[in-house]
């Protein structure tokens, strides 16, 4: 028996998708038949994938949304509920500073916590009364195994995504009686435009010792399990985070 996810009906928003792994979630959602509202803070990016998704005939469009701003966030709800409202929403906007914490200043986590940690809580507060509104839907928030289980030189960006994966499980708890489930990706290293510096002082040994399976991740590696998250084949399922990192987590 094969099992066919179809999204066809429901509205999904999802942030920072102008590149990595928030266009793979944008471009999984759309292909499943999802409408996908594509934002970035950079604009002309979610122009892009939004027109790319579209020529594949598919339904996009694109907004910029900085999620630092609560202006921002409460000019998309408004505009969500004017569309129809909202039924998916994934959370994947975030900045990481990758340094040893003595070697960083302020400026780098003050940045890195408001908006890994600080845009999702802008975005979701902003969106999740149009959710509620629609009916219910699933919230998805991108977290990392660097917030599971720590990280070398990455000690502020964990502490974000550590933030984020605990306002999942709380939100969960508050609003399953809504129709509203919420759950949390925590994805590995995997290969987008902001990690290839970080990924070329690997050694192709390194990643084979280090990942059970083999290899990094790519984006529709997260962006399937999004997917699922977003479907009714997970109807039963809230205030869970699930690690696709080819196994990098069991190691240590």
């Amino acid at each position: 028996m094969s099992v066919v996810v179809d999204l066809s009906g429901r509205r999904a928003l999802v942030t920072g998708a102008g590149s990595g792994i928030g266009r793979g979630c944008a471009e999984v959602l759309a292909s499943a038949g999802a409408s996908v509202v594509v934002a970035d803070v950079r604009e002309d990016m979610a122009d892009e994938v939004a027109r790319e998704i579209v020529d594949d005939g598919r339904v996009a469009t694109a907004v910029g949304l900085d999620v630092t701003s609560w202006d921002d966030a409460r000019q998309v709800a408004n505009d969500q509920e004017q569309e129809g409202g909202l039924h998916i929403l994934v959370n994947c906007a975030a900045t990481w500073t990758i340094a040893p914490f003595v070697q960083m200043e302020p400026p780098n986590w003050e940045r890195d916590v408001a908006v890994t940690l600080g845009g999702t809580l802008t975005t979701t507060r902003a969106l999740l009364p149009v959710i509620i509104a629609a009916g219910g839907g699933s919230i998805i928030n991108i977290g990392s195994d660097a917030g599971r289980v720590g990280e070398r030189n990455q000690a502020a960006y964990g502490a974000a995504k550590a933030g984020v994966i605990g306002f999942t499980k709380g939100l969960a708890m508050e609003h399953g009686r809504d129709g509203v489930r919420v759950n949390c990706v925590a994805p590995g290293l995997t290969r987008t435009p902001s990690s290839e510096a970080f990924l070329e002082q690997m050694r192709p040994e390194d990643i084979r010792r280090a990942y059970p399976l083999g290899r990094v991740g790519r984006p529709d590696d997260i962006a399937n399990a999004v997917l699922f998250l977003a479907s009714d084949l997970s109807d039963w399922v809230t205030g869970q985070v699930l690690s696709v990192s080819g196994g990098y987590s069991m190691v240590g």
